[in-house]
């Protein structure tokens, strides 16, 4: 998000901060563990004087938790599918972090349909490590990678149905949204542009004429003619 890569530089001008005061590492957590010890410490030893070792422990079990959280995330989701009958509608939703769970931004989306006895799940309880993305190798956006994986999911499974969230002025988006219209093809799937000014009852017209066309298409693909083996 340029927003908030731009953050740093908006603080410092805004209030006319010394450059000192602000924590800035720049960090790929792509790279190995001694290139990311070095990035953390190169960014935080002039402001905080932390020391290598320090740094280095801390890192380790932050990944550490991380690893774990995500692991605990993918289980609940495996259990969540596990528990269902393989037949209704699921909901997909995808987005990123800092609208998904943020129910401001979100106006609250996953009371809503819970209230509609809607069974949704974020993309974060989605194993995707097995999907492939080979036909988008350009795509070096992890959230931009993760959400194409997700549509690419819903789109192969017959009682998924993609839900995606973003935010006005998500430049982003703004290309991601194509590609996701694209990997779904002629499968209905709900945009949902939503921020803390807009209002309850448009989102939840718009969710509500999607739950019927989910409920249509879903009955046809469950009324289909069995074909005869030969």
């Amino acid at each position: 998000c340029p927003l908030v890569q731009s953050s740093q530089y908006l603080v410092k001008a805004a209030l006319g901060l010394d450059e000192r005061r602000i924590v800035n590492p720049t960090v790929y957590l792509k790279d190995e563990f001694p290139a990311l010890v070095r990035q953390v410490h190169n960014g935080i030893f002039p402001t905080l004087g932390v020391k290598r070792k320090k740094v280095e422990a801390a890192l380790e079990i932050g990944l550490a938790k991380q690893q774990e959280f995500v692991s605990k995330l993918r289980a609940i989701g495996k259990e969540f599918l596990a528990s269902e009958n393989g037949e209704d509608p699921i909901w997909i939703i995808s987005g990123r972090p800092y609208n998904l769970y943020d129910e401001r931004l979100n106006l609250r989306l996953g009371r809503h349909l819970s209230k509609l006895g809607i069974k949704a799940i974020p993309l974060d309880f989605l194993d995707l490590s097995g999907v492939d993305l080979s036909d988008f190798p350009n795509m070096y956006w992890g959230l931009g990678a993760k959400i194409l994986r997700t549509a690419k999911l819903v789109k192969a499974t017959s009682h998924f149905f993609g839900v995606h969230l973003t935010n006005f002025s998500c430049g982003a988006d703004s290309f991601i949204e194509h590609f996701y219209n694209h990997v779904m093809g002629g499968k209905p799937y709900l945009l949902l542009e939503l921020d803390e000014h807009s209002a309850i009852a448009g989102m939840m017209t718009r969710v509500e004429a999607f739950n019927n066309v989910v409920q249509n298409v879903h009955q046809k693909h469950l009324q289909k003619p069995m074909l005869k083996a030969i």
